[in-house]
């Protein structure tokens, strides 16, 4: 590893720190880096077309092009890519930043994305795989329809509450972004995307209640400060019911071997998860937003 970074990226003396996947790089002439693992289907050119749109970037990190003007390298046969890091990179964003961020960057736009379709395609996709892959999966088996039903009750919402998707705010998000993310993670820019305004929101809160179920006072912040329209808040909803933290980890355990037990903190959590749709839905309730969602809920 030692000397393929000193091959690839010219660089002289550092400290190599080992994260999951990735590997923290310490030189001695105070820069740090991220040697980042990505998939071989990833689409750089995307990534940088946001990245020379933004306004605010001294945060995010740069892409360093190799010893052959690549931007990826190949390193013990997986694809890396060298990130230089910019700020403190141990802080955990706050929820303040990232709303103060989503509303900063709302002037960039890309195609209305149709969730009803997507969402329906995910689920088609690892209904599939389950049939094919989890017979000796029992956490997935015993668990997987609770799920795909809250999903299908995601889909239902967006029709029956008649979201305008030109009344939906986009900005910069993150595919996928946890309630304790730290700056190495945020402003990491192999992890942005032009998407809909409420999904960092979504994601932030869906995470959080692996953690605890006190979740009003962080929804009630972002229904008075994130600028949010009507169908912003509906849909706001609706992605909270489709259960991505769950299907992510399915497809680890289906696809890369990952231990059943991995799920056992999200199947643990339905209770939480519950009560939170309910609570969420009277706080949405209380500022004069009507949402019509399924009856099990309220009754949950």
């Amino acid at each position: 590893m030692e000397n393929l970074l000193k091959y690839y990226y010219n660089l002289k003396e550092f400290e190599i720190i080992k994260m999951e996947n990735n590997f923290l790089i310490l030189d001695n002439n105070d820069y740090s880096y991220l040697l980042y693992k990505v998939n071989d289907n990833i689409n750089i050119n995307n990534i940088l077309s946001i990245i020379s749109k933004l306004r605010f970037k001294s945060n995010y990190g740069d892409l360093m092009l190799n010893v052959n003007n690549n931007y990826l390298s190949k390193i013990n046969d997986n694809n890396y890519v060298l990130i230089l890091l910019k700020g403190i990179i141990n802080d955990t964003i706050s929820l303040q930043e990232i709303v103060k961020n989503n509303l900063i960057n709302r002037y960039l736009k890309s195609k209305d994305i149709d969730l009803v379709e997507l969402w329906s395609r995910k689920i088609d996709y690892l209904e599939y795989q389950v049939s094919q892959l989890s017979k000796e999966k029992l956490e997935v088996v015993n668990s997987f329809s609770f799920f795909v039903g809250l999903a299908e009750n995601a889909i239902s919402f967006i029709n029956i509450n008649n979201i305008n998707f030109s009344n939906l705010h986009q900005t910069l998000c993150h595919t996928r972004l946890k309630s304790n993310n730290m700056t190495i993670d945020y402003y990491n820019p192999l992890n942005i995307l032009v998407d809909y305004d409420i999904r960092d929101y979504a994601e932030y809160l869906k995470a959080k209640i692996l953690e605890t179920d006190d979740i009003i006072k962080d929804i009630n912040y972002i229904l008075d400060n994130a600028k949010l329209s009507d169908d912003d808040i509906k849909l706001l909803y609706a992605r909270l019911m489709f259960p991505t933290i769950y299907f992510d980890v399915v497809e680890e355990v289906l696809l890369n071997e990952t231990k059943e037990k991995d799920l056992e903190e999200y199947i643990e959590a339905i209770p939480r998860y519950l009560n939170m749709l309910k609570d969420i839905y009277i706080e949405i309730n209380k500022k004069g937003i009507s949402l019509d969602i399924p009856n099990w809920i309220i009754k949950n």
